[in-house]
């Protein structure tokens, strides 16, 4: 077995773990980057298929937020294109979403029960200013104010379409905490070059730094002594390289890394706590077509089965795919677990969703692929209202991703990158010591 030795050794280079590597190696820190898979990215990655870029998870990031604040801050390149203004299909109805007023306006699209909408928008008033309880649904609060189908049909929507969750799993508590982070930085966008584009930038800055990035290179165990992360057991090229390490981030999901650390280093009560996290299960179907199949960059969709998001990418950047085609991303909020039978079901129901929503579907579209996101690679390890902090009971070892989000509000690739500049940060003041 070869030995190696660096200041950090990162396992997975999704965005969270990138976010950490590029953090570290522009402070000036050895880093070295190991990926199990051959293309680096995790859930913001890309597939060439037939022409196109496919986003294997992630379709665009959100601007201005504190994403976009530290690529800026560790000089990596954030070329996102803005997208347009959402639109929301209500009732049959196409409605463009306001800057402001935006929830009123959507219920009142859906309803024309104006004492429930004044209902609702007062406790929704009083929700975002004071935190509702942790053991509650989302939709069992709702259920407290109205019993109108198409008003928890509006709030399904909005949980579903921006924290991929169901209201009847995330906790109301955890839906208003996630719209009050979410508020300073609502606009999105798509990366011209497919996700892929992001942790690409942050390994170039790892790179520049004397850092590596090795993928085909799965880790095989974390070294843990005296209840100390000591380095990192590779396999790479066929042999196992074992890497010293002053510092270790794991960026491969809860389940992964407890495998990898072993349960008997940790302690019963985090074990606990881990189990307790929340999987987001989530379907992704692909077209492509001659033709545009929407009018609209985004379309938002009230009340259908299973459907909750459209997105024509090439509206926004063309070059996603090859001069006259078009590329759709649908999202859809599956109500089972997503075992094999289950899947297909789910699948087969967003079809006849398609079918209704898309007029064109059926004659100029083509499906590149679907995607399900469950059990060991869901949509996010934990969803909106839950945290679970980036350090661990081991010393020297830092979880983050989108299941060690230290703040609750946060999720998805926002709540990721954050938890890898936390872990960054703390990880330097220990470097210092």
């Amino acid at each position: 077995m070869t030995e190696e030795k660096t200041d950090v050794l990162v396992i997975g280079s999704g965005i969270g773990g990138m976010c950490a590597a590029a953090y570290l190696a522009h402070k000036g820190y050895q880093v070295l980057v190991t990926e199990a898979l051959p293309r680096i990215g995790g859930h913001c990655s890309t597939i060439e298929y037939k022409g196109i870029k496919v986003a294997n998870g992630v379709i665009g990031p959100g601007l201005g937020g504190p994403l976009e604040a530290l690529f800026r801050e560790v000089g990596a390149e954030y070329n996102v294109r803005p997208a347009g203004i959402p639109h929301y299909l209500v009732n049959g109805k196409m409605m463009e979403l306001p800057v402001k007023g935006g929830t009123r306006a959507l219920l009142k699209a859906a309803t024309d029960d104006h004492d429930d909408v004044e209902k609702v928008l007062k406790a929704f008033s009083a929700g975002m200013r004071e935190n509702p309880p942790d053991t509650m649904s989302m939709k069992a609060w709702l259920l407290q104010y109205t019993q109108n189908q198409s008003i928890l049909n509006v709030f399904q929507t909005m949980a579903a379409a921006t924290a991929i969750v169901s209201i009847d799993r995330i906790s109301a508590k955890g839906f208003f905490l996630f719209l009050k982070q979410h508020q300073g930085f609502r606009e999105w966008g798509v990366c011209p070059e497919g996700s892929i584009a992001l942790p690409s930038s942050l390994t170039k800055v790892v790179e520049n730094n004397r850092g590596e990035v090795w993928t085909n290179a799965p880790a095989v165990r974390i070294h843990v002594d005296e209840g100390a992360a000591k380095g990192v057991t590779i396999s790479r090229n066929g042999k196992e390289v074992k890497v010293a390490a002053s510092i270790v981030i794991s960026n491969c999901g809860p389940k992964r890394t407890v495998d990898l650390v072993g349960r008997e280093n940790l302690p019963r009560e985090y074990l606990t706590e881990l189990e307790k996290l929340i999987p987001a299960s989530a379907i992704s179907i692909h077209i492509k077509s001659k033709v545009p199949l929407l009018d609209y960059d985004t379309m938002l969709v009230v009340g259908a089965r299973r459907v909750v998001a459209i997105f024509q990418l090439t509206s926004v950047c063309p070059e996603l795919a090859p001069p006259g085609t078009h590329y759709i991303v649908v999202g859809a909020d599956p109500v089972s677990e997503l075992g094999p039978e289950q899947a297909k079901e789910e699948i087969d129901i967003c079809m006849e969703d398609l079918k209704e929503l898309i007029p064109k579907f059926q004659t100029h579209g083509e499906i590149l692929m679907t995607g399900c996101f469950h059990g060991d690679w869901p949509a996010m390890f934990s969803i909106a209202g839950q945290s679970m902090s980036p350090k661990t009971p081991i010393k020297k070892l830092y979880a983050v991703g989108d299941g060690f989000i230290a703040e609750p509000g946060m999720t998805a690739m926002v709540g990721a990158a954050g938890s890898g500049v936390a872990a960054a940060k703390d990880a330097v003041a220990e470097l210092r010591l």
